[in-house]
């Protein structure tokens, strides 16, 4: 999606217009080897997931975003990454994707599903949709880089959560230096969501799982073991929206060469 095009969209007030987000898709994929598939339904919308079907012996690239109705940038920045090709670094790598996982959520501008559950606390409930959606689908396969897009009210700058076994946050560090500009910095703040952070990158090695709210997305990915690599950028929801789009689609961009 160009700037004016982004642009043109955001005039109209549609950052959280559902269907507008799914139409889209549905013409992005055009001519490409991916396809969109309405795997169930949520809250009266569909639920879909995007994929390119390819078999392959490599770990795959999940990427998932709109588990928060409050978070709209990253829909838009996931779809920009892919309208602008930002997924051939990934090769012949399976490639996954949600690209709205709360969609009355997203229209009605709140965190919660319409049954007022935070959909990223309580990803061990496999018979509420999406979670049962998202498990299904990747039951059986292995990814190298699983990424989870969101958007945080407090935040100072973007921010990311780097979970993985290596000891080093350096892949991380790397990754949200170019993601990040003079207009979405890196947040600053040592502390984070109470947690201790360095250049904007919470890295963890091991969980205390006592110190974990619910069962996040991601912490489901790591601790069932995955992914190689689970990553959740964050930026801050007070910026322009524009900004924020266009981080996100630089976040998918590093991602994708990192990982291909």
């Amino acid at each position: 999606m160009s700037e004016s095009r982004v642009s043109a969209y955001l005039r109209q007030h549609r950052a959280h217009d559902v269907r507008k987000l799914l139409s889209a898709w549905r013409n992005a994929v055009k001519g490409t080897p991916f396809r969109v598939a309405t795997v169930g339904k949520k809250d009266g919308f569909p639920l879909v997931q995007i994929s390119n079907g390819k078999p392959s012996a490599r770990p795959g690239f999940y990427v998932s975003t709109g588990i928060h109705g409050d978070e709209p940038a990253p829909l838009w920045g996931l779809l920009e990454w892919f309208l602008k090709g930002g997924y051939a670094p990934l090769g012949d790598r399976p490639i996954l994707l949600f690209p709205c996982l709360n969609p009355l959520g997203i229209t009605e501008n709140h965190r919660v599903d319409g049954d007022g559950r935070d959909l990223n606390r309580i990803f061990d409930q496999v018979k509420v949709s999406p979670i049962r959606e998202v498990r299904s689908a990747i039951h059986g396969l292995q990814f190298h880089t699983a990424i989870c897009l969101h958007e945080d009210y407090d935040a100072q700058g973007a921010y990311l959560y780097d979970l993985n076994r290596t000891g080093s946050d350096t892949v991380g560090r790397a990754l949200l230096a170019k993601a990040t500009s003079k207009r979405i910095p890196i947040d600053g703040r040592m502390r984070i969501d109470g947690r201790k952070a360095k250049n904007g990158v919470l890295h963890s090695q091991r969980l205390d799982m006592r110190n974990v709210p619910g069962l996040p997305e991601a912490v489901f990915f790591y601790v069932n073991k995955l992914a190689e690599r689970t990553l959740t950028f964050e930026t801050p929801s007070e910026f322009s929206l524009t900004d924020r789009i266009d981080a996100h689609r630089r976040f998918l961009n590093a991602a994708a060469r990192a990982c291909g």
